[in-house]
This record gives structure tokens, C-alpha cells and sequence, in this order.
């Protein structure tokens, strides 16, 4: 799977605001990852504000100081740091806007261990949706989380019937991501899955700056991966 180093979107003494590629992962003691990254540019703590799966791309806040980290983490508790993302998903919505709002919890049965699904005694989780553009057999969407649970887009989009596509775990069977761990991306698990990665972006954020309060908007366009899936099935 091919690999693109992180783009710097916004920074200054207080902020970095990076466009994270897919297949990076944010922290890990085994890889290279985005931490790593950050730290090479002279930023001895990564403190990352929010942040994507692996295999997710788009936009990851980090604050330089621990002053910044403190701010911009009590607008993320209070859900004043607004993330919009855009994916593409299977099939045709029959809306073209609403809400999602269907508690999740992890899967008691699932093979892979840090599964979730919509569960009723699970926490509460609000996903907006807005399509974006049809495609033959598939819908690009814009979507807005209003809470933070772990993998809770591609949790909502499964749930409405219209998994993320390229997602390993949600998508057409879960035991591809247990293959996937084992041989990397092969061409069989790539015809079930049409795309090497889910095709999630993060594609815009807001805040108020920590030190200015001023609101901040960020945004980076979709990758290279996402549009030419895009364009071949417009």
C-alpha cells in the first residue's frame, strides 16, 4: 500500500494542525507513525487533541504546550471543536440528510476484539450525515460526529446499511481483517473490498485558537485515493 508523508496544514508556537495519510497510524511503540513524525520536527511531546484510526486520512490537532493541550482539550470535552469527515460508502442513500443517533458498545461475538456495534446499553452516539455526490452504486457523504466513541462512523454507516468501503471490520466480512493482518492487502481481499484502505477522510476542523480564542477553521482536500475512486465511479 503506498505511503505519503503527513502535510502541515497550519502551525504556529501554540498549534499543528497535520493531514494525517492514510495507513499511518497516530501512536505506536512498533512502527513509524505520526508521533514519530512530529517529534522530527522538534516536538519532544506529541500531544494530539484528536485522532484517527490507521487507516483513516485527514486532518489530527496538536497542541506544542501544555497550556494549548489544556485549552483545546476542554473544547474537545465540551464538543465545541467541530470534525467534519467525508467517506464513501456502499450503496445508494435513500435520504439525503439526518441523524444517526444509536448507542454503541463492543461486539460480544466478533472475532476481532475491538469491534463495535449499535447496542441499547451501550454509550450514546450521534452521527449527522449529508450526502455529498451518487456514484454508481455508491454515495459519497459528509458526516459529523456529535459525540467521540471509538470507531463510531463506521459503526453508524454499517448500521444504516451502508458500510464504509474498504472497511476491513465493517464492511462485507470481518474475517478479512484478520487475513489482513497476516498477509497485508491481497488481490482477492481487494476485489471484496475495492479499495486497499476505508475511504474515511477528515477533511475539515474548527476551534478557537488557544491563545487568541479567535475560531480557526482547517481543511485539506480528499486524497488522491478517495478521488480517483470517486471519478471511476461517477
Amino acid at each position: 500500500m503506498k505511503s505519503c508523508a503527513p502535510v502541515v496544514v497550519f502551525e504556529d508556537d501554540e498549534v499543528l494542525v497535520v493531514d494525517k495519510p492514510g495507513n499511518m497510524v497516530c501512536h505506536s511503540a512498533r512502527r513509524p507513525g505520526l508521533a514519530m513524525w512530529v517529534r522530527e520536527r522538534g516536538m519532544e511531546i506529541p500531544r494530539f487533541i484528536n485522532r484517527l484510526d490507521r487507516e483513516t486520512s485527514g486532518l489530527v490537532i496538536a497542541a506544542k504546550t501544555e497550556r494549548a493541550a489544556k485549552n483545546l482539550g476542554k473544547q474537545m470535552l465540551r464538543h465545541e471543536i467541530v470534525k467534519e469527515y467525508v467517506a464513501i460508502c456502499l450503496g445508494e442513500f435513500t435520504q439525503e440528510s439526518g441523524v444517526v443517533d444509536q448507542p454503541i458498545g463492543l461486539t460480544k461475538d466478533s472475532v476481532v476484539f475491538t469491534k463495535r456495534e449499535v447496542d441499547p446499553a451501550g454509550r450514546s452516539s450521534v452521527t449527522e450525515f449529508a450526502v455529498r455526490e451518487r456514484l454508481r452504486g455508491f454515495t459519497v457523504v459528509s458526516l459529523l460526529p456529535r459525540t467521540g466513541r471509538t470507531h463510531q462512523l463506521r459503526v453508524h454507516m454499517c448500521w444504516l446499511g451502508h458500510s464504509i468501503v474498504g472497511d476491513k471490520v465493517y464492511g462485507p466480512d470481518e474475517r478479512l481483517y484478520l487475513e489482513f493482518i497476516e498477509k497485508g492487502v491481497t488481490d482477492v481481499m481487494l476485489g471484496k473490498l475495492l479499495m486497499p484502505r476505508h475511504a474515511l477522510h477528515a477533511l475539515r476542523v474548527v476551534f478557537r485558537h488557544p491563545r487568541t480564542q479567535l475560531p480557526m477553521t482547517c481543511e485539506t482536500a480528499l486524497p488522491a485515493d478517495m478521488t480517483e475512486f470517486i471519478a471511476r465511479y461517477g
